[in-house]
Order: structure tokens, then sequence, then C-alpha cells
């Protein structure tokens, strides 16, 4: 009995631990999105490049690397801090 247990506390424990890397995979993935935007629009010379949503999305995959159980996954996983946008001057 002991060992089923311990087998579904491991499975449980796996699941948890991929559900966390989905996520912040799914984020890492929509922020090198909008950078690419970003970046495309400012080489163009778009005047006004703006990149609130990124920074956004940055924030809060930065908030998921800091909380817990997210750091923990993050570590192991290699996923770093997202830098900022910061537009360049005219």
């Amino acid at each position: 009995m002991n060992v089923l247990f311990t087998i579904a506390v491991l499975a449980a424990l796996a699941m948890w631990g991929l559900a966390v890397y989905n996520r912040l995979h799914r984020l890492r993935r929509q922020i090198l999105a909008e950078w690419k935007q970003l970046d495309a629009r400012e080489k163009a010379g778009a005047a006004g490049v703006e990149g609130t949503r990124y920074n956004e999305l940055a924030a809060a995959y930065n908030a998921a690397l800091e909380a817990f159980p997210e750091n923990v996954i993050a570590g192991l996983a290699g996923f770093r801090p997202a830098q900022m946008f910061v537009s360049s001057p005219p």
C-alpha cells in the first residue's frame, strides 16, 4: 500500500512540475513573439514604437519566475528573466 501511495505522490508531483513548466514556456513564447514584432517595427523606423504589451508580458513572466512554485521549476529548467523594453529616442 505504501508503494502505491508513493507512486501516486510522485506522479502528482511530476504532473504539477510539467504544468508549471508549460505555463512558463507559454509565457516565454508570448514574450518572444511580442519582442519580434517590436524589433521589426523599430527597425522599420515606425514612429512612436511602444512596448506596453511586451512590458506587461515581461512583468508577468518575471513575477512568475520569482514566485513559488515556479521559481523551483524555473531554476531547474534554466528560465531567465526577460528584459523590459525601452524605446530608443528618435
